[in-house]
């Protein structure tokens, strides 16, 4: 049986790549970042790839069942100075939303076409609240004028994952084929209602559902953190951002003797770990060389957490 294909913007180090590669194929990558560009390089190496997505042809791009893309979030984090999606940088979902009008016009013609089919945007949870909601709403018509019949969303936490890092991210889902639209459960993806650090979700017609991913602080080979910025009494960390290449505030607390704890910067390989990314993943680059801790940080805290992104294109999987 032939398997899905998926196409990504905005890739960065692959965290979402790795997750989706469990049940599809890849067919595209677009980064801009050339050190970024270069760990894709060296771990799909047969992958195509594109540059800019400002000078991306949607037309041009081969055809995918699944298009994911975690648009620049800068402007829309309560962590910065909330531009909003107008902003320099957050701006570019609407290239996203470009290329993919393109993509989907070049393939009406075919017998199974348009694609994608579903598109994944993952962002911070401070979308839902920018400008007082508004820009979400925009996020929403955008995907609703492309086409989409069927959106839905969710603030999912790593931490749920089986990775030991707090990190919410919100994931829309906009499904653009009426077929598999229909093959859609109600939610499609499910997750706990009224749990401690409840998650946001919404869905054009519908309601939450029972029924959670495991939750382990443990990624299975014994590592475990204790803290991370600051003492975490539940052994679970706190996000990892991109500003942590910058500076050594950011700390883990860790064992080294029995009850007696030393305070040190997080290594790359535990920024890795917590991302639930395989080690040493973006140590070295397409042509052997060891690439730099701080370019390593830095893509760690603008990455995507693989096991959740595992587990959406797991549901996603079931109704292509």
């Amino acid at each position: 049986m032939t398997r899905p294909t998926y196409g990504s913007l905005f890739s960065g180090v692959g965290g979402m790549d790795l997750g989706f590669d469990a049940y599809m194929d890849c067919v595209f990558q677009v980064e801009w970042d050339k050190h970024a560009s270069s760990i894709l390089r060296r771990h799909w190496p047969d992958v195509p790839k594109w540059n800019d997505v400002r000078d991306v042809d949607g037309s041009t791009l081969p055809p995918c069942d699944v298009l994911t893309f975690g648009s620049p979030c800068q402007d829309l984090s309560v962590a910065g100075k909330r531009a909003g999606i107008d902003g320099d940088r957050s701006s570019m979902f609407f290239e996203a939303i470009r290329i993919m009008k393109e993509m989907r016009d070049a393939t009406t013609s075919r017998p199974t076409g348009p694609f994608p089919r579903v598109a994944v945007w993952e962002n911070v949870p401070g979308a839902l609240s920018s400008n007082r909601g508004q820009d979400f709403g925009v996020v929403l018509d955008e995907l609703a004028q492309l086409g989409s019949v069927a959106i839905e969303w969710r603030v999912l936490d790593a931490q749920h994952f089986g990775v030991p890092q707090r990190r919410r991210r919100v994931f829309v889902v906009a499904i653009f084929d009426p077929a598999t639209a229909e093959r859609c459960p109600d939610p499609l993806l499910p997750v706990a209602e009224g749990r401690a650090r409840d998650f946001a979700s919404g869905r054009k017609k519908g309601q939450d559902a029972t029924g959670c991913p495991a939750n382990s602080p443990d990624d299975g080979r014994g590592y475990r953190m204790l803290g991370f910025g600051h003492y975490a009494d539940d052994d679970t960390a706190s996000a990892l951002k991109q500003r942590d290449y910058k500076s050594a505030t950011d700390l883990a607390v860790v064992p080294y003797i029995a009850t007696t704890y030393a305070v040190r910067r997080l290594t790359p390989l535990e920024c890795e770990r917590l991302m639930g990314w395989p080690d040493d993943h973006t140590r070295w680059t397409d042509d052997g060389r060891e690439q730099a801790d701080t370019h390593r940080y830095k893509q760690c805290g603008n990455g995507v957490a693989t096991p959740v992104a595992r587990w959406i294109a797991g549901h996603i999987k079931d109704i292509l």
